[in-house]
């Protein structure tokens, strides 16, 4: 068999700085020659940058740069592993990395901000937060429970996790075969050193802090293009009651978008090479829009 070589990749990887709060956050970027469009990535809980060295490339084939940040404590930034600060830092943490972002790219770039997983409840955080500034052109929930705590908890586990601040780790209780049948995916996930399986309980009290930052907002989001994009099935996500809030968050504009697979992270699936030319051309349509 003749063996082939690949020509070469249309991108330049880069680990920028991003200031914010006292401390320099890894902002990742995958950097393609000509920059038409724009994704900024919010990362899940265990995951971070280092899982997207398939999908960044890819993006910027398509002409689209890649933005993921570390968020602080994850991947390579700075601070206290199994960590997740206050809602403050961690919301002006984001708004600094993404302004950097919209800075880097100019205003003529389309922007799509796009939360994986628990990433997708931070990105909904940030929408409705007075420390995002920055104008952005799309947004897309992929494979997120939005306010999953909320739907799973009563009032009185709720006021319980909302009044712990202890340091004891909890376990979140995630599967490795839930993500991936993939057996180098697996192998990967199973031996990340980097990945987050445990937070302090104090943490969980932040992640509901923001859980009801945009399930009692006190801004509305913008009219931008907004989708909910899911595998057909999820075992880790209850896809009805991610929708019921999804719909309610964007006042039923949002589009649904479904990918044939059963499991979670969707860039370690079969569909990884759809959901990133999908991604690209809805980030990339968003210019046209503005041209028209």
């Amino acid at each position: 068999m003749l063996e082939t070589t690949r020509p070469p990749q249309n991108t330049r990887r880069e680990i920028l700085d991003v200031s914010s709060g006292g401390q320099n956050l890894a902002l990742h970027l995958w950097r393609p020659d000509n920059i038409k469009g724009a994704v900024f990535y919010f990362h899940g809980l265990q995951s971070h940058a280092g899982w997207l060295w398939e999908v960044g490339p890819r993006f910027a084939d398509n002409d689209v740069a890649l933005f993921v940040l570390d968020r602080r404590g994850s991947g390579i930034s700075p601070g206290r592993r199994n960590e997740v600060p206050d809602v403050d830092t961690v919301m002006n943490d984001y708004a600094a990395a993404v302004r950097y972002a919209r800075q880097l790219v100019g205003e003529e770039v389309p922007l799509t901000l796009f939360g994986h997983c628990l990433g997708g409840s931070f990105l909904a955080a940030l929408l409705h937060d007075e420390a995002l500034t920055t104008r952005y052109d799309a947004a897309v929930f992929c494979s997120t429970w939005l306010g999953r705590m909320h739907a799973n908890l009563d009032a009185e586990a709720l006021e319980a996790i909302a009044a712990d601040r202890s340091q004891q780790l909890w376990d979140a209780g995630l599967n490795t075969e839930d993500f991936t049948d993939d057996a180098r995916y697996r192998d990967f996930i199973d031996n990340d050193d980097l990945a987050i399986r445990r937070l302090t309980r104090r943490s969980r009290a932040t992640l509901l802090e923001l859980e009801r930052k945009y399930l009692n907002p006190r801004r509305e989001l913008p009219g931008v293009p907004t989708a909910f994009v899911t595998g057909t099935s999820d075992p880790i996500i209850d896809l009805d009651r991610s929708y019921e809030t999804f719909s309610k968050m964007v006042s039923g504009r949002g589009t649904v978008l479904r990918f044939p697979t059963d499991k979670h992270y969707l860039f370690f699936t079969e569909v990884r090479d759809e959901l990133v030319d999908w991604a690209s051309t809805y980030t990339l349509l968003r210019g046209v829009d503005r041209d028209v």
